[in-house]
């Protein structure tokens, strides 16, 4: 006869009393949820055991009815045939469930072993969602008993335990991880060998025919505990990306996302449902990991985003992120110093909500950002000081208990000319997050940070509700690696805030900014908009790696004088060595973007003075870039004053290396932009474009013909100058020191060309 056995669902015991050995059989919640239904020999039939035989199996698992709709599934994996019995059937307050296995003889498990617990069925919890409590039932209390039968004897257990709190339902993980078996030594990691995945069960198939990848649907991988080889970038070919529905991690297991390198991806993990980390996500630099569903870390450490030379990694959920007992994350922020100077210095804020920090909000005390102990010096930005830009007012923060709140920015700096890799450990940032109040007082500029594990894009931070009326849509961006600031302003510049970055912005009115999910974006690179008309010029040279940029660009909206909201001024580097370009405005204000009028690149020639300062008496070098965004036919045009001769075409020479001293003029380039050369419509050939900047005159032949002779009249048609010339493609003519309009005339060997032109001082 059948007897009934009930099974307790984490770590309960039953023992099993006879004359001929007593065991213990019990139901302990595995690592990923499922229910294991494991036996053990305590003693009495020898090990291991090779003659006698199970014949008989029956158990019975039973919760109380007020937990609802629960049901308990079919087994997924066993070595005995136990299958489920009809459907559940109610005792007094309770439901219970019945499992057996035939009266066919069993072999015992081949690692049988005294005192060692043995995995005979996996059940899954399929319907119901929720926790309670899941217990044994004695042996009296459903009709049909419990019975476990060795070699034809049946051995009745006692109960022993009972289990809270097991929550529901599992998850069924159909893809498991098993490393080291894929085709050939070097891929035992690798994502993409289907040889290092099985089904639930050991031996299974897998389900979906080969390795969760981008497309396929309700991959749900387990990532197991006690391998020799786990997920990692070795291979570099993982293109399409890994991709699952759901993921976990067991304590002890890993996986490291691969980072970017030759992939068309830009997502390298996506995980469309939840993921629990029990063991280590790791994300290295460019490693990108996007996580849809919930986030649960339950382990110290469970998530580092990491950092070094060549970039860092980046975290996105878009659900929830929740924390065990012991559960907590890791990012990292690696601050280069390329500059020798007598500071090294970086514009940083808090990564995490620190685990130690006991504040009144979320942040990190400063003690996080100490560098070198007793060498790390720490600054904050005063708005309520009057600044002149290049003189900021920084004060110093001394007391490691300084509160530094999500979101708010400072500035640290060490003396010893050394990279650091910066860790900060807690709570990963998520959901709106807004830094202290700005103030609007005397400089107008605010210090901040973002606060993601991910980087930001600037312009949809600054279209966050609010955000927009009290800052303007521009930035500055201390790059340390070039000792400059890189500012950006709708017309282009820095757009995407790296992890930990600190910027600064110009406030328009006192107010608070947020930072919300939707402005966070995998990105390792300041990518630029695609804007028409836009010339950026970097310079590099002097000590070290020092260099500088600018930009000069065309736009219908802006004016010759500084335009605030689409303008950018020029912030001075805090090196006082360091190499520098900018350029000047007609009401004298330097800028880093300058912005002109549309109509001064497509009516004549538009001159716009760049100034130059240095620390060394070397070589340097100006890049121009971006020069495709003009149309074609317009010419850019660099005029080096100090060494006078011809203009340089930048369409054609992109590079000009020249040398320089801090004792040079700072004026002493000029850059000149011509539109694009048209042909109409009835095939009228180009012509002499004439044009006059300050006291000068410039002749662009675009024509085939030779240019002989300019002549140079005053309105009333007195001759001033009659100049032999030399046929260039630009040709520049002093004309006088005195303010107003001058008459000029080129006469070539096929034509005459005149035109009148303005003169300024």
């Amino acid at each position: 006869m059948k007897k009934n056995l009930f099974l307790v669902l984490v770590f309960a015991s039953i023992t099993l009393l006879s004359f001929g050995g007593t065991f213990q059989i019990r139901a302990t919640e595995g690592g990923e949820g499922y229910l294991y239904i494991q036996m053990q020999e305590t003693s009495g039939l020898g090990t291991p055991q090779t003659s006698n035989q199970l014949t008989d199996i029956v158990f019975q698992v039973k919760w109380l009815q007020s937990l609802g709709n629960v049901d308990m599934g079919d087994v997924l994996c066993t070595n005995y045939e136990i299958t489920k019995s009809g459907t559940r059937s109610t005792q007094g307050s309770y439901y219970y469930q019945e499992y057996f296995a035939d009266n066919t003889p069993f072999s015992f498990p081949e690692n049988w072993v005294q005192n060692t617990w043995v995995t005979i069925a996996m059940l899954e919890v399929s319907t119901g969602s929720g926790s309670g409590i899941f217990e044994v039932g004695e042996d009296l209390f459903v009709p049909t008993g419990v019975n476990i039968g060795v070699d034809l004897t049946d051995y009745t257990p006692s109960v022993n335990g009972s289990a809270a709190g097991y929550t529901y339902p599992t998850i069924e993980y159909n893809y498991v991880w098993v490393g080291g078996n894929g085709f050939g030594t070097t891929n035992k990691t690798k994502w993409e060998s289907d040889g290092n995945w099985s089904g639930t069960c050991p031996g299974d198939a897998l389900p979906g025919g080969m390795y969760p990848y981008i497309g396929l649907a309700d991959a749900y991988i387990i990532i197991p505990s006690g391998l020799s080889y786990y997920p990692e970038n070795t291979t570099g070919s993982d293109d399409g990306g890994w991709a699952c529905e759901k993921m976990f991690i067991e304590s002890g297991a890993h996986v490291t996302v691969p980072d970017l390198a030759g992939s068309t991806s830009n997502t390298r993990l996506y995980i469309d449902g939840d993921l629990r980390v029990d063991g280590t996500l790791n994300l290295p630099a460019l490693g990108y990991a996007t996580v849809t569903g919930s986030t649960t870390i339950n382990s110290a450490t469970g998530i580092v985003v990491q950092a070094d030379a060549t970039g860092i990694g980046s975290f996105i959920n878009n659900g929830t992120i929740t924390y065990g007992a012991s559960g907590t994350a890791k990012v990292q922020t690696y601050l280069s110093n390329s500059v020798a100077g007598d500071w090294y210095i970086h514009l940083i804020g808090p990564t995490v909500n620190e685990e130690n920090y006991t504040g009144s909000g979320t942040g990190a005390f400063l003690d996080a950002f100490n560098l070198v102990n007793g060498n790390t010096w720490a600054y904050e930005w005063d708005e309520t000081v009057v600044n002149t830009l290049g003189s900021e007012p920084w004060i110093n923060l001394f007391s490691l208990t300084d509160e530094i709140y999500t979101g708010k920015g400072i500035g640290i700096a060490t003396d010893d000319n050394t990279n650091h890799t910066l860790e900060m450990t807690g709570a990963l940032i998520t959901g709106d997050k807004s830094p202290p109040a700005l103030t609007y007082s005397e400089n107008h500029n605010e210090l901040i940070s973002n606060p993601y594990p991910s980087a930001i894009d600037f312009d949809a931070f600054y279209a966050n509700s609010g955000n927009s009326s009290v800052i303007q849509q521009k930035n500055w961006v201390w790059d340390a690696t070039a000792g400059t600031y890189l500012a950006r302003t709708v017309t282009g510049g820095v757009q995407y805030i790296q992890v930990g970055q600190a910027f600064f912005v110009e406030t328009l009115g006192a107010g608070t900014v947020s930072f919300k999910n939707s402005n966070r974006v995998h990105s390792n690179e300041a990518f630029r908009n695609v804007i028409p008309n836009v010339l950026t010029v970097n310079v590099f040279g002097g000590q070290e790696n020092y260099r500088d940029e600018m930009i000069v660009m065309f736009n219908e909206e802006a004016t010759s004088g500084y335009d605030i909201e689409i303008e950018a001024m020029k912030w001075n580097s805090q090196y006082d060595d360091a190499t520098q370009i900018k350029t000047i405005a007609e009401d004298n204000t330097a800028l880093a973007i300058n912005v002109l009028p549309s109509e001064s690149l497509n009516n004549g020639m538009t001159s716009v003075p760049m100034h130059f300062n240095c620390g060394y008496n070397t070589e340097y070098t100006l890049s121009f870039f971006d020069m495709e965004t003009f149309e074609s036919g317009s010419e850019i045009w660099l005029e080096d004053k100090l060494i006078g001769g011809d203009w340089i075409s930048i369409n054609e020479n992109p590079d000009y290396s020249f040398s320089a001293t801090p004792n040079d003029s700072e004026d002493r380039f000029i850059l000149h932009f011509f539109g694009p050369t048209s042909v109409d419509e009835f095939g009228i050939e180009n012509t002499i474009d004439i044009y006059g900047y300050r006291q000068y005159a410039f002749v662009r032949n675009n024509t085939n013909e030779v240019i002989k002779e300019v002549r140079i009249f005053t309105l009333a048609g007195e001759l001033l100058r009659d100049i032999e010339t030399v046929d260039n493609k630009i040709n520049k003519y002093w004309v006088s020191d005195k303010l107003g309009y001058y008459v000029v005339r080129v006469i070539t060997d096929k034509n005459v060309y005149t035109n009148k032109v303005f003169i300024s001082k």
